[in-house]
């Protein structure tokens, strides 16, 4: 607990000091401000937090400087609800309410607005997701389908990460940290007014991270990467708009097992993998008549990606447009439309394979909501969105919302919702070795009729262009309520139903024959969409303000599922998850320039992976001598040397533990 000695002594040597704080005026928003903060990714326009019709959490700039995380993923782990795993040092699952893994397909996340969710395998590649933390202003994460307004995928959640506008980061951020885990890294942010009307913002950012620990020893999963941006804000007095444009490349090792039916069936390697990204998006507003508003948005995106088993390449263009139009006294319509357009290629090199390996697809939509207010506190939202893919056609996506605001500080609301999880790429035409069955496995068949002595059973699951959408028919309710001046309280409690979830059927089984001999078998899984099951649980947000300096958080999650399928499956599935998680937070401002800040989180036990529950906390203590510089200290995973949080639901992709780490953080800004 050396570290732990290290914060104390520190915290004691800085008490004393007494100086001017550049940010004391933000640490804290008061908890009535907290409710009225406008977001935008629920109605597609801006909405007190209060009177939300659905289970919203928001990341602000504040949680963000007072987290001690360093990347999203692991901010994330402060949202009730959601379920975030660390596999090594790179890379991260995160989901909602459950089906979470790498490559997490039930989860929409969005960098102000667009997508950055993978056609080819469903989910999002987190590691490649690393931003200059400094230009978030929030991040939007709704629990529950959002399908609506965004379309399929947004089945169990959306995450939207908003940055600023350019007139609130005005002059230089400069900030640098190293440590024992996050090695070394810097990140420079500069803005400046061109003209009255145009500003622009410049961000970039370099890091370097330590190798996490696999059988005692270094992982070799070390990791580099560059990001240089920019955004460009116009505010005229009718026209509103901004341009933004990132580019990104990283290098990192990944631990890699090519399963087989040779010696031991394991072969245990080192690669690098190789990513690089660039986006471009544009989007204008304005109105239309005397009430309407109108806006466009258009963006490109290029990513590449090279991995040991395969590399791939996504090319994305989006465009979209949306009118809000009030309609007499009670009503206001929200509309609008989208196509977006495809283009991949993924050459296979070995346990994988896409055919064809080059393909383009498209999918264009249409929108409408109606937020009717009923009577001056009870408000009914209609909504649903037409979408069509290439893989199942049309799609029907419709959603009920109520909000009764029982009073100022109170928000009563239910909602009935549909949402789907269209086929990806490979749900259609890939392959993937997903499972090796040596002599003895409860689920090796051998010796049968087929072969009479025991062998190695391979299992891979093969696509199929008959896949359907997996749907979800979800049922929520909750409420928002200011307790008093200071406590606030959100709660969510949800039924999800889910037809025709991905599963495989096993076609007949091959020999495999090496020198002549049997060595082992070829088991193909078909996808097909027999599985279905339910889900039930809750969520909890308490944010009290202990004293004038100190404020407490706590976050609670509860979820269980029930599959049903048959047999070991059936049992393996209802078991890979965590059934409770808990968060607390406690910010201390023990002085003008001095803040102590303790996060402590608990994830239950996942029994299917031998996963006992993992306790963590990390410690951060800041402090600002004046208005220009900021000193922090930061430990994270505190509690253990070295814990393995998860397993990946890849056979050849593999876990390693996550090691104690601390770090120190500068920044200077002018």
């Amino acid at each position: 607990m050396n570290f732990i000695r290290l914060f104390l002594f520190l915290l004691a040597c800085l008490v004393s000091t007494v100086s001017y704080a550049k940010d004391a005026d933000i640490l804290e928003l008061t908890l009535e401000e907290l409710m009225d903060i406008e977001v935008t990714s629920v109605a597609k326009a801006p909405t007190r937090l209060l009177d939300t019709p659905a289970a919203v959490f928001v990341i602000t700039q504040e949680d963000i400087r007072h987290s001690g995380a360093n990347s999203i993923p692991g901010l994330l782990k402060m949202v009730p609800g959601l379920d975030v795993i660390q596999f090594d040092a790179n890379r991260w699952a995160v989901s909602a309410r459950g089906f979470n893994g790498q490559f997490a397909n039930k989860l929409l996340v969005m960098i102000d607005g667009r997508s950055i969710y993978t056609p080819i395998f469903s989910g999002t590649f987190w590691d490649m997701q690393d931003l200059v933390l400094a230009e978030i202003d929030r991040i939007e994460v709704i629990l529950g389908p959002g399908a609506a307004l965004w379309g399929a995928n947004a089945v169990n959640g959306i995450i939207n990460i908003i940055t600023m506008p350019v007139e609130k980061t005005l002059g230089a951020k400069l900030t640098a940290w190293g440590g024992t885990e996050e090695r070394a890294g810097v990140s420079a942010m500069f803005s400046r007014e061109i003209s009255d009307n145009n500003s622009l913002r410049i961000t970039a950012k370099a890091s370097s991270r330590d190798d996490s620990l696999l059988n005692g020893s270094g992982a070799d999963d070390d990791m580099s990467m560059g990001r240089l941006g920019f955004r460009w804000d116009f505010n005229g007095d009718r026209i509103t708009g901004n341009t933004t444009g990132s580019f990104y490349h990283g290098r990192e090792g990944t631990n890699f097992d090519r399963v087989g039916i040779e010696d031991d069936y394991h072969d245990l390697f080192n690669d690098d993998t190789d990513s690089t990204e660039g986006s471009l998006m544009t989007r204008w507003s304005g109105p239309l008549g005397s009430d309407a508003t109108l806006s466009f948005q258009t963006y490109y995106s290029y990513t590449v990606r090279k991995e040991a088993f395969y590399d791939a390449s996504v090319k994305v263009l989006d465009n979209e447009f949306q009118l809000i139009q009030p309609i007499g006294q009670d009503h206001t319509l929200t509309l609008g439309g989208n196509m977006r357009f495809y283009w991949d290629d993924m050459t296979a090199h070995s346990h994988t394979n896409m055919e064809p390996i080059k393909d383009q697809y498209k999918l264009y939509s249409l929108f409408i909501q109606d937020e009717y207010s009923l009577r001056p506190d009870l408000t009914l939202t209609l909504g649903g969105k037409f979408e069509h893919n290439d893989f199942t056609g049309w799609e029907i996506q419709p959603s009920t919302r109520l909000l009764w605001k029982a009073s100022p500080s109170l928000s009563l609301w239910g909602a009935v919702s549909r949402a789907v999880r269209t086929p990806s790429r490979m749900d259609a035409n890939g392959e993937v070795v997903v499972a090796l069955y040596p002599p003895g496995h409860s689920l090796n068949p051998t010796p049968n009729a087929l072969m009479p002595f025991p062998i190695p059973v391979m299992v891979t699951f093969r696509g199929d262009e008959e896949f359907k959408s997996e749907e979800l028919t979800a049922i929520e309710w909750g409420a928002k309520t200011l307790i008093s001046d200071r406590a606030n309280l959100s709660l969510s409690f949800f039924y999800n139903q889910y037809r025709n979830l991905r599963t495989g059927s096993n076609l007949d089984p091959s020999i495999i024959f090496s020198n002549g001999l049997p060595a082992g078998i070829d088991q193909i899984s078909l996808a097909n969409n027999d599985l279905e099951g339910d889900t039930y649980g809750m969520e909890a947000l308490l944010e009290f303000q202990a004293a004038k300096d100190w404020k407490l958080i706590a976050g609670y999650s509860y979820m269980n599922m029930d599959f049903e399928f048959g047999g070991e499956l059936e049992e393996f599935l209802n078991s890979f998850y965590s059934t409770h998680k808990f968060s607390f937070q406690s910010r201390f401002k023990w002085s003008d320039t001095v803040r102590f800040n303790t996060w402590l989180t608990y994830t239950h036990d996942i029994d299917v992976q031998d996963q006992s529950g993992i306790f963590d906390l990390t410690l951060s203590l800041s402090w600002q001598p004046s208005p220009d510089w900021k000193f922090e200290i930061v430990g994270h995973n505190l509690l253990h040397d070295a814990k393995q949080q998860g397993q990946s639901e890849l056979i050849s992709m593999v876990s390693t533990q996550i090691q104690r780490g601390g770090f120190i953080r500068v920044t200077y800004e002018f």
